[in-house]
């Protein structure tokens, strides 16, 4: 679906707000990067949202799901009827926590290959935003007002050689960790900075997925089996070795979308899961107030409480008779 989509618009939207970013002093590339990516994270946010709500849910109708289920496995036209009819009766869309993920999908793939494929490709050259690409397109000296012309000028760096516009952290921000081995071939010392940012991306995606299942765990879902733990501890693993291969421009977005979702689904989505929690309980707390409330009589009103005199009444009524 996504290859025959062209994503040139969302490229130029990426772009400009780089260069709006990089306008703003100190005019770092590094920081245009960190502040575009919290700009994307809120844009998604109101969907992530979305599709947390319509997971909380889909979860605490499960039971009622699986009993559906279990009833009708012989037959899946009656299942499948049924289950449009549960899904009716309470309101819930089943896809509505797939639907987010067609939107926010294209926007990362977006973000992901304006820097894997050069900055420069999609970077406003006029107007009041235009100092990110001169920076980078003035090669040597010289201006290039051409894209193609700005992308073969950058090549022509000599080995080793960093522009001012990329440096960010001691790093090469056009660099990855595989080539600052190739451009810095014996300057171990240099290539700490690239190795450290693959570690944080790693760390920061193991820990993601480990606060997922804990939050699970704690809404009483089932723990992850064997299979699912293994795929766990080896994801956050593949991810880094991908990175190992991409500029330290598309890894620092990495990162920094791993910190906002983790800090997202701390303060923010556990919220959600909180109240959801709350309003369960109070639910179940005012059905067992209806189960234990007295019978109504045929009238239907409640019947009064007996009146019943108390145990010193009592006393003094024998004392009398007495």
């Amino acid at each position: 679906m996504l290859a025959g989509l062209s994503l040139d618009p969302l490229y130029r939207v990426v772009g400009w707000l780089l260069a709006f970013f990089y306008s703003v002093p100190p005019h770092n590339l590094g920081i245009a990067i960190i502040l575009l990516t919290v700009a994307v994270m809120l844009v998604q946010f109101p969907l992530i949202a979305k599709q947390t709500r319509s997971m909380i849910q889909m979860q605490r109708v499960q039971p009622e799901i699986k009993k559906i289920q279990q009833q009708y496995k012989d037959d899946r036209a009656k299942q499948n009827e049924e289950l449009l009819k549960f899904y009716q009766e309470n309101k819930i869309n089943p896809i509505a926590g797939c639907l987010p993920i067609l939107v926010t999908l294209p926007i990362g793939i977006a973000v992901f290959r304006t820097f894997r494929e050069g900055i420069q490709n999609h970077l406003p050259k006029t107007g009041p935003f235009k100092a990110l690409y001169t920076d980078i397109c003035t090669v040597h000296g010289k201006y290039f007002p051409d894209t193609k012309g700005c992308t073969a000028a950058l090549k022509t760096y000599q080995k080793g050689e960093t522009p001012d516009v990329f440096r960010f952290l001691g790093m090469n921000l056009n660099w990855s960790a595989r080539e600052v081995q190739t451009q810095l071939a014996g300057e171990y010392l240099h290539w700490v900075p690239y190795f450290l940012l693959i570690a944080l991306v790693v760390l920061t995606g193991w820990y993601q997925v480990k606060q997922t299942q804990a939050r699970q765990t704690r809404q009483g879902g089932a723990a992850p089996n064997t299979q699912m733990q293994m795929v766990t501890r080896i994801m956050p693993i593949f991810f880094g070795l991908i990175t190992y291969g991409l500029n330290a421009a598309t890894t620092l977005y990495f990162l920094v979308s791993n910190c906002w979702r983790i800090g997202q689904q701390h303060f923010v989505l556990n919220k959600m899961y909180e109240e959801s929690a709350a309003g369960k309980a109070a639910a179940s707390d005012a059905k067992t107030a209806k189960v234990d409330a007295p019978p109504d009589d045929d009238n239907g009103d409640a019947k009064p409480a007996p009146n019943r005199p108390s145990p010193n009444a009592r006393r003094n009524k024998k004392k009398r008779k007495r």
